[in-house]
């Protein structure tokens, strides 16, 4: 009786099915890669894999030439939006494409200045040791606009 028991919990729990990335699960990854790659670029690593790689601006940089890259910026502030977000996803992977918005306020040898992007993006995570960690980003800038801002003086 035991053998049929333990034959019969086998097969009911190996006939289930294991379960979808939720989209929450996912938004709460993709956040959580922006507020890393503005607020904490030490950390950017534990958010991506090994090989992971971003095609941006044309070009093809590896993690460590993408962090440098990042790193060229003296950003003041930062503001990001997300439009048109399509998400699909499995058990062990989620892609995601989206129009992203941003506009950030950083320092040149001319003062302050404003960047603005309109990007269309597709990003691809894994799920390793049960977290997401993304695979590839692609970025392609469709609106860009600069404005250099006057900086105040008081007499």
């Amino acid at each position: 009786m035991k053998k049929l028991l333990l034959l019969l919990s086998l097969i009911i729990f190996a006939c289930q099915s294991p379960t979808k990335i939720s989209e929450k699960e996912v938004m709460n990854s993709f956040n959580s890669f922006f507020e890393v790659l503005d607020n904490d670029l030490d950390n950017f690593e534990s958010m991506v894999t090994e090989d992971f790689f971003i095609f941006e601006n044309s070009r093809r940089y590896s993690k460590e030439e993408f962090i440098e890259f990042v790193k060229t910026f003296d950003i003041v502030s930062s503001k990001r939006s997300f439009e048109d977000v399509v998400i699909d996803t499995d058990v062990n992977s989620a892609h995601i494409s989206l129009k992203h918005f941003g506009e950030f306020i950083v320092n040149t040898p001319t003062g302050k200045t404003k960047l603005e992007f309109e990007w269309l993006e597709s990003t691809y995570a894994v799920k390793i040791d049960n977290k997401l960690k993304f695979k590839f980003y692609f970025s392609e800038a469709i609106k860009t606009n600069t404005t250099n801002l006057e900086l105040e003086t008081t007499e």
